[in-house]
């Protein structure tokens, strides 16, 4: 199936789920309630107002919390969608029968020495999807798990973070931030995003499958 075809199938099941239903909304328009419609309709405003890490949290809540609702594989063909488009934002044209392919940020991984075996499983996941990483053993690197970004490059850190998140069994999402002087001290000479290793990384062995 191609991507457009794709986009349509989901903008129509967007649009006909977030416009079925009348709600209640807070001032700034949101649908309000803990219901699995409620929710659902939220994710979808959030979604068609270009939140789109925001949109697939929320759809997320919804899988999670609402296994037996009629809306949770529709919530779960939008989860894997929007991951397509986030991952899109970085993609380049390169010779492959004629199609795209996305090109993976320019990461470097940092951690203590402590966390290297989770440095390395995550290097492995980060190189199948065709940039290989700088990796970084520091043992005055930070014992908490987050992405750090230089300017300019906020887009290419939320891609990071969405992908880290899927690969560690440990996060619901994972922290992005502003590296500033930061990433000369952890990754002298790198100008891309920095992954942060921490003590509480755990890399989920059942997920190891890369979706460009």
């Amino acid at each position: 199936m191609s991507k457009l075809t794709d986009f349509v199938l989901l903008a129509m099941i967007l649009t006909l789920a977030c416009g079925g239903v009348s709600k209640d909304y807070d001032k700034a328009g949101y649908a309000v309630g803990d219901d699995d419609s409620s929710v659902f309709t939220r994710a979808c405003q959030q979604y068609f107002r270009g939140s789109l890490s925001n949109s697939k949290e929320t759809f997320n809540s919804l899988i999670y919390r609402f296994a037996d609702s009629p809306l949770n594989s529709d919530a779960q063909f939008a989860v894997r969608k929007i991951e397509s488009e986030l991952m899109g934002i970085t993609e380049v044209p390169v010779e492959n029968n004629g199609s795209n392919q996305v090109k993976f940020p320019l990461v470097a991984l940092v951690g203590t020495p402590s966390v290297y075996s989770s440095v390395l499983q995550l290097e492995t996941l980060i190189t199948a999807t065709g940039t290989p990483p700088l990796t970084v053993e520091d043992a005055g690197a930070p014992d908490v798990t987050l992405v750090l970004y230089p300017d300019g490059y906020q887009d290419q850190a939320y891609i990071v973070s969405d992908s880290l998140s899927g690969w560690l069994s440990s996060h619901s999402s994972v922290p992005v931030q502003p590296g500033g002087d930061i990433i000369s001290t952890v990754a002298p000479e790198h100008s891309g995003v920095v992954i942060v290793i921490g003590t509480d990384a755990i890399v989920d062995a059942r997920n190891h499958s890369i979706e460009p």
